[in-house]
């Protein structure tokens, strides 16, 4: 079994992603460093990672088929593309090859690039912030935009718009109104941290917004923003996930111990192991997660920090780039203190994951737990539905999912009155 520590291990890093390249100056990618990044990974993928019903045996057959576009990588960027494009494959998240400069800069949280944090696309990346001070907001790209072409070619890899500070690259973008336009921007550095922020724009309700649960995640603030909650006393709290694409378990865990009573059973985290002693004990189907997770002894759940937690009603926002940790808190949220979710269908990437160096400066993130919230639903590939669609604002336009909850809250106040 899966002790209580081992679950505050692993990262819930989300499907958002970041199309930046490190501080760091590149290494030179050899045959030498290829071979060695192969070989722990091979030996990682297929004898390490877990996902419920995967067959992570296949992995030699998925490199096989990219073997071509592996051999002609001549950059750390191209090498981690035609990897990534195998590890696609198997189909879910958080199952990723990381470069050298990537994993730096998540340590770091400073990073080089066009500045915007985006999501995969059907037809590209889908833009879903920019970042304060980075060269894509100077340059006009906003929130909705979908970048769709790298110096001329289709976009199909968050490499494709990374580099080194002081390149240009050049982005076509198609716009929400179906017009494009093309930018040419200079890479630069700046900082990934994107501060907890509390509001409140009614003197009854209180909106929290949580842009991640990954490193930038200020624990020490989120509680101080608690206080000024508590000392205001409003009687509803809007919180703000929406793209928010998670992190770890450790901090969602934090967060969730101030807006639900302490031991309340969340969901669970099902290991491969934990699947081998199901099917010892019960002869029950491998495959079925659920039953697995209804199974398992030990549920995530919140513990007494005995400090102020919510009591009054709460409303979730989430959108399709809302990931990982962020899913997890909205679903919980919603099935144990019934609050309603607004905006879009979450990113369904809820795989609990290590992000391992490997070798030479190589990370490799790979899941080893799946999680079935305590309703019994399976969130990888499946995400959190919304009560209330509301759509994402552009920048200057009326928010209207923030409206949403205001009205929803509001009917519920009247109800309890």
């Amino acid at each position: 079994m899966v002790s209580f520590r081992r679950l505050l291990r692993p990262a819930l890093v989300p499907g958002l992603l970041l199309a930046l390249a490190s501080i760091a100056p590149a290494q030179e990618l050899t045959p030498e460093i290829k071979g060695a990044v192969m070989a722990r990974m091979g030996k990682i993928v297929t004898e390490r990672a877990f996902a419920s019903g995967a067959d992570f045996s296949k992995w030699p057959e998925f490199v096989k088929e990219y073997q071509s576009e592996i051999d002609k990588a001549a950059t750390n960027d191209e090498f981690a593309q035609a990897i990534n494009a195998a590890l696609r494959k198997f189909g879910f998240s958080h199952i990723m090859l990381h470069t050298p400069q990537q994993a730096r800069a998540r340590v770091d949280r400073k990073q080089v690039g066009i500045g915007v944090r985006i999501f995969p696309h059907e037809d590209g990346l889908l833009v879903v912030d920019v970042i304060e001070g980075g060269p894509a907001k100077a340059a006009g790209i906003a929130p909705q935009d979908i970048l769709i072409e790298a110096n001329g070619k289709k976009i199909e890899d968050t490499t494709q718009v990374a580099g080194d500070e002081g390149t240009e690259v050049e982005i076509k973008v198609k716009r929400p109104d179906g017009s494009f336009k093309v930018f040419n921007i200079v890479r630069k550095a700046f900082s990934t941290v994107v501060p907890e922020t509390v509001e409140f724009p009614k003197a009854d309700t209180a909106v929290l917004k949580v842009p991640t649960f990954d490193l930038g995640y200020n624990a020490k603030r989120v509680t101080e923003l608690f206080q000024q909650i508590e000392e205001k006393q409003p009687k509803n709290l809007v919180l703000d996930l929406r793209s928010n694409g998670g992190g770890a378990v450790m901090n969602m865990l934090h967060l969730l111990n101030k807006v639900l009573p302490p031991d309340t059973e969340i969901g669970a985290f099902v290991s491969k192991d934990q699947v081998e002693a199901f099917v010892e004990e019960t002869k029950g189907d491998p495959k079925d997660v659920v039953a697995v997770a209804k199974w398992v002894p030990a549920k995530v759940k919140t513990w007494d920090t005995g400090q102020f937690f919510f009591k009054g009603h709460i409303a979730v926002l989430v959108n399709g780039a809302s990931g990982s940790a962020s899913e997890i808190v909205a679903a919980a949220l919603k099935e144990k203190a019934g609050s309603p979710v607004i905006g879009s269908r979450s990113a369904g990437a809820v795989l609990a994951s290590l992000i391992m160096p490997i070798a030479h400066g190589w990370h490799l993130q790979f899941p080893v737990t799946d999680y079935v919230t305590i309703g019994g639903l399976r969130i990888e590939g499946n995400g959190v539905r919304v009560d209330h669609e509301a759509p994402m604002p552009r920048p200057f336009e009326k928010d209207l999912g923030l409206e949403k909850a205001f009205e929803v809250l509001t009917t519920l106040a009247r109800r309890d009155g």
